[in-house]
């Protein structure tokens, strides 16, 4: 008996109506997962686990067991025509996992499914037991019909899962696919109608490990750190795009010209994963405590960075070097040195391997006049 198409127009409309109802907690979260255009015959179903270590055939028992809980019961057997298994998919390390299904176009009936999940993937990146019991009930849910929730969600079915199990969403998606009965024919009646699709599980992006870098000589910072899942960065800066970044292995490192001390984001796609203030890549400015001018000239305390570099400027023109500065530093300019004026004083520091601190303008005085700043 063939499946009515009805009962798809019918669960559509089901899915529909939940979508619209009560919000999730997480408003970038559907309430009811999307449903795929394929089922079982009843909210149960056999699987055959091709696992060859007790270690990923553990994973496959805490997952079906997580779907069986939440309603959907999962039957191990000696053969079924839904296989699970991990693979090692170093070959693109993208993707944590898929789920490969052929079913018949006009019943949605499933007549294979092929549930895999990637150990290269885990290995690399680090996944704990519980993180992969999280991506094989993620395949899981989509063998048994239901596809992805938003990109940000709180849901199993988020297209890069790692860290959620089988959530109420999820849960109601599931209900919703199976909410009516039906019969299938153990055999399609129309072979020629069995077409093949695949869902793809990727891998959560992540950048991790990043240091920074400044050359004084080239003007350029250098950055280097990890990348998870990811074989492509964008790099903006001050909210504009400036390069595209290749990660091989895992890592990247590269040097990036600029002027300023405007924020750097490493991006893939719209999402923002880092981002490089000029706290992290600059000196930060000097504190001045207090500035006294008498009739021989002016005398400074300075609060900055420990072995620093400190100049003092006129105008642009350095008229003072401190180097190897001590967190707090005492200074003396004659008037000679600033020709018996003190407007136009700037000072600046600058620590290895980072940009020169943004410039302080240092107050103008009068003779006999001290003025105190508490921070």
């Amino acid at each position: 008996m063939r499946f009515p198409k009805r009962i798809f127009s019918t669960l559509a409309t089901i899915s529909l109506t939940t979508s619209f109802g009560l919000l999730s907690a997480n408003a970038s979260t559907k309430a009811t997962t999307p449903m795929l255009g394929y089922r079982y015959d009843k909210q149960a179903a056999n699987y055959q686990d091709l696992s060859s270590s007790d270690y990923y055939k553990d994973v496959w028992n805490n997952a079906t067991a997580s779907w069986k809980k939440a309603g959907f019961t999962w039957t191990k057997a000696a053969t079924a025509k839904t296989t699970v298994s991990s693979y090692d998919g170093s070959s693109d390390m993208t993707l944590a996992g898929y789920n490969s299904v052929s079913y018949n176009k006009s019943t949605g009936e499933i007549t294979s499914s092929k549930v895999r999940i990637n150990r290269a993937v885990f290995e690399k990146y680090n996944y704990t037991k519980a993180e992969r019991t999280n991506v094989a009930e993620h395949e899981l849910g989509h063998a048994l019909g239901i596809g992805h929730n938003n990109t940000d969600s709180v849901s199993v079915m988020n297209p890069a899962n790692r860290y959620y199990t089988i959530q109420a969403c999820d849960i109601n998606g599931m209900k919703a696919r199976y909410a009516t009965t039906t019969t299938f024919d153990s055999v399609p009646n129309n072979p020629g109608e069995i077409i093949t699709v695949t869902e793809y599980l990727h891998v959560q992006p992540k950048i991790t490990n990043i240091t920074t870098n400044y050359s004084s000589q080239s003007h350029s910072l250098i950055l280097k750190g990890r990348a998870i899942g990811i074989e492509h960065l964008t790099l903006t800066y001050q909210g504009k795009k400036v390069r595209t970044v290749n990660v091989k292995s895992g890592q990247f490192k590269f040097a990036q010209q600029f002027k300023g001390y405007g924020d750097f984001k490493l991006m893939k796609g719209q999402q923002v994963l880092a981002t490089i203030p000029s706290q992290q890549y600059a000196t930060p400015k000097v504190k001045v405590t207090s500035a006294k001018r008498t009739t021989k000239g002016i005398y400074y305390t300075l609060i900055g960075s420990r072995d620093a570099t400190i100049n003092i400027a006129q105008n642009g023109q350095v008229i003072k070097t401190i180097k190897n500065a001590s967190a707090t530093t005492k200074v003396f300019i004659p008037n000679a040195k600033i020709k018996n004026s003190t407007r136009g004083l700037t000072v600046t520091q600058r620590v290895t391997n980072k940009k020169t601190s943004q410039a302080v303008q240092l107050p103008p005085l009068k003779v006999n006049i001290k003025q105190v700043t508490n921070f």
